[in-house]
């Protein structure tokens, strides 16, 4: 692929996406570099989350993202071996003559959570450059188990198998985040998916409770449902902050324009009711 095939065919996906071309040229370098970790004796040990994951099963013109989360199992998580692990990645180039440079690894924890690392990387092709970031983290516990996504290629007519959280465990943290970040939350993001990954797919109830307890309790947030619903949501529903927050996000991400702040925190509180009912259940059932 040429320099001006590669910019002609991304902006024709930008156009159609009505997303920016440097959004959609930084997605397909993303993409070539997970066909890399699938086709690697890598290829079970980074498992895939996040918006990229979103933006895979939904499509990028419904969930875009500006780089690759995973968390990994088996991995010795160190940054002397995260480097080892990227220099065997990117040795070769790829088919369509894309180098990947690795440009730094610097050590990350996700929201306190999950000690981990962050990769720059930059994607070369001729005098085309394009950097992306990929976190990686570990130690995350994963309810109700890893499941393996098919991810269709950008421009091919192929797709990769890479392992990838479940849409419960996906839904879990969010919350988590939203509800214990409260009104100092700046992931607009997380809003945006705690709405549409409801309505994209049919969730078993059960399931996406036990997910939640589990991540809640992997957290240290012990306490019952209903006391994270009375003591967050609505101060959050509330809040000024958050709101202007959200209007930045639709501003700058099209796919969110016309849901309003209001619309996502009725189904943040439809997801924690489903949490609460089923956690009458249990507790009727010891």
């Amino acid at each position: 692929m040429t320099p001006t095939q590669f910019s002609a065919k991304t902006r024709n996906v930008a156009r159609e996406a009505g997303l920016n071309p440097q959004l959609v040229q930084r997605y397909y370098m993303m993409d070539k570099f997970l066909e890399k970790i699938a086709e690697s004796s890598y290829q079970n040990d980074f498992i895939l989350k996040g918006g990229f994951l979103l933006g895979s099963k939904y499509g990028i013109s419904t969930r875009a993202t500006i780089d690759i989360d995973t968390t990994v199992r088996r991995l010795k998580v160190t940054r002397e071996n995260i480097l080892k692990v990227f220099d065997d990645l990117v040795k070769q180039p790829t088919k369509e003559g894309i180098k990947f440079e690795i440009m730094s690894v610097s050590e990350t924890r996700e929201a306190e959570y999950y000690p981990g690392y962050q990769v720059k990387l930059l994607g070369v092709l001729e005098k085309t450059r394009v950097p992306f970031k990929m976190d990686i983290t570990t130690g995350d516990s994963i309810f109700p188990g890893v499941e393996k996504h098919k991810h269709k290629l950008m421009f091919e007519d192929k797709s990769i198998e890479i392992p990838a959280y479940p849409t419960e465990q996906i839904i879990a943290e969010k919350l988590n985040t939203t509800l214990i970040f409260g009104v100092d939350n700046s992931r607009a993001k997380d809003f945006y998916d705690l709405y549409t990954i409801p309505k994209l797919e049919s969730i078993d109830p059960q399931s996406l409770y036990k997910s939640v307890r589990n991540t809640f309790t992997k957290r240290g947030d012990l306490e019952k449902m209903t006391i994270y619903y009375d003591s967050f949501m609505l101060s959050i529903a509330n809040s000024a902050e958050l709101k202007k927050r959200w209007e930045r996000y639709q501003k700058e991400n099209t796919f969110a324009k016309n849901i309003s702040y209001a619309e996502t925190i009725d189904s943040i509180k439809k997801i924690l009711h489903g949490c609460i009912e089923q956690e009458k259940i249990v507790e009727q059932k010891k």
